[in-house]
């Protein structure tokens, strides 16, 4: 419900002045309309804009509404080692935290996980028991289930030692650079349901959207 129409009617004006403008460097998706209002998906209701922009279109929407855009905002403004944030402040952050992603995985390879890890990881499910319940659900899920050729030789070869980790397939170093590149570009999306505003990855629609815990109680 509309808290603001002054703070409102301000926001509208702000977007319309950013609808052309053209950003050479870091930037962020934002919904017009916010999803927990019914904004879509659709090119007509993304925007892109800076951080600051961002950070500002998400302000002048928590006054304009406050409640559930207030969590958002907030999300934001969670900034701890900054100290007070405003829209510059958010803006130098997410910079900072774009190049030091970006350091921290420069000229890294990605492989198959250490022999020590193996260990770990094989020493953590020893004596992990599963119920007859478990037993029973994975048998009836793989029942009339048609493995692959591909699928078989990767489960011959894990079983002779053989590391199947990218079985038959290899990304060159500059693919894998371009890959954590985009991902450190991901649009922040908010979740229609808790109004969170999150990176548009595999683990938003696992705990969000869709799936989200607050689901039922919103659509009440």
């Amino acid at each position: 419900m509309l808290r603001s129409k002054f703070h409102f009617e301000r926001y509208e004006r702000f977007i319309a002045s950013l609808r052309s403008q053209v950003i050479s460097g870091y930037s962020e998706m934002h919904h017009i309309v916010p999803r927990c209002y019914g904004g879509k998906d659709d090119a007509n209701n993304l925007i892109r804009l800076t951080a600051r922009q961002h950070f500002v279109a998400h302000h002048m929407l928590w006054k304009a509404y406050g409640g559930s855009m207030a969590r958002a905002f907030f999300m934001m403004s969670n900034f701890g080692k900054y100290g007070v944030v405003n829209s510059r402040t958010y803006e130098a952050a997410r910079s900072e935290y774009a190049a030091e992603v970006s350091a921290q995985f420069l000229g890294k390879k990605l492989g198959s996980p250490s022999e020590e890890t193996r260990k770990k990881q094989a020493q953590a499910k020893l004596g992990r028991k599963l119920s007859p319940e478990h037993i029973e659900k994975v048998r009836v899920a793989g029942m009339g289930r048609v493995t692959s050729e591909e699928t078989k030789r990767k489960i011959s070869a894990s079983k002779k030692g053989i590391s199947t980790r990218g079985f038959g397939f290899s990304q060159s170093e500059e693919t894998k650079l371009k890959l954590r590149l985009a991902n450190m570009s991901r649009p922040l999306v908010t979740c229609p349901h808790c109004c969170g505003a999150f990176k548009d990855h595999g683990g938003l629609k696992r705990w969000h959207l869709d799936n989200c815990k607050h689901k039922r109680t919103s659509n009440v």
